[in-house]
């Protein structure tokens, strides 16, 4: 059983049983806990657990009545819950509920254009908010990533690296007026794209995936917002579980200009992380809405 969960330090948690004991140690003992009522008058809690900077174990139940005035106790979720350390820059936020406790938003990364879907961590704060009046302002991601590896960086000379970074912000510029309703852009942005496929297709004949692709962030599944990610290592911290005293490495990662903090647990990782090295790997993406 491969969970989120087990990046924050839990490896051993590989049955329901397992789970079990520690949504029942959680309820019990929790660092934070907090309430809300969502549309169908369904009541929801949130109970949190630390076991590291920034790092929780997260159980959400949901408490229903019936007309008998049957309570029924529901646990939803236990997750990990980390927070992210870096600001991110997300525009044109959307939240949607899917079933029930489970809710998602999409949203658009600022620099990038991107397309963004995260699970929402903060789903008390968000229903309490919603009903005070606040409005969502903005929003912050954090990978957890299954599995993951550490690759060599592609070697860039200046001109390179400067010549990017005018390809980068030339895409920018189209997006930008492809929003306007510039029907011209979306036209050269698609012979763009033809273009890159094209030279993508000739370089895959004589060298390497990794060799060409500096980076990337591709969606796996939306149901559970599983990305693929290769990017940039520019910071690595490290966090030991309190409870398992299992280690964990943060890194911070550049995947094409968008910045993204993605947490593994130590004993997946296959290589050594240094800043400057690259990750590869997938990861399950949550974070926050931030209202007021």
């Amino acid at each position: 059983m491969e969970i989120p969960i087990n990046a924050i330090g839990f490896s051993e948690i590989t049955e329901q049983k397992h789970l079990n004991k520690l949504v029942e140690a959680t309820l019990k003992n929790p660092t934070y806990q907090s309430m809300a009522v969502d549309k169908n008058k369904v009541q929801i809690a949130e109970y949190r657990k630390k076991v590291a900077p920034h790092t929780y174990i997260l159980v959400r139940v949901s408490v229903e009545e019936d007309l008998k005035e049957t309570t029924r106790f529901n646990v939803e979720e236990c997750e990990a819950y980390v927070e992210s350390t870096i600001k991110s820059d997300f525009e044109e936020i959307e939240v949607e509920c899917i079933d029930g406790t489970l809710y998602y938003v999409i949203c658009e990364e600022k620099n990038t254009s991107m397309q963004v879907i995260f699970w929402m961590q903060n789903l008390v704060e968000y229903l309490n908010g919603k009903q005070n009046g606040k409005t969502i302002i903005g929003a912050s991601v954090l990978g957890i990533a299954l599995e993951g590896t550490i690759v060599l960086p592609i070697l860039k000379d200046e001109d390179e690296i400067a010549f990017e970074n005018e390809e980068r912000e030339k895409l920018r510029e189209i997006v930008e007026r492809i929003k306007d309703g510039d029907r011209e852009a979306e036209e050269i942005l698609e012979e763009e794209e033809r273009e890159l496929d094209e030279q993508l297709m000739q370089r895959l004949k004589e060298e390497d995936f990794l060799s060409i692709m500096s980076g990337y962030f591709i969606p796996l599944s939306f149901d559970e917002s599983m990305y693929a990610v290769l990017g940039d290592i520019v910071e690595i911290k490290e966090r030991k579980n309190e409870q398992t005293n299992e280690t964990m490495y943060v890194f911070k990662l550049d995947i094409n200009s968008m910045f993204v903090e993605v947490i593994i647990n130590k004993k997946t990782l296959i290589g050594m992380p240094f800043v400057g090295m690259r990750f590869v790997g997938s990861c399950w993406l949550q974070g926050q809405v931030i209202m007021e």
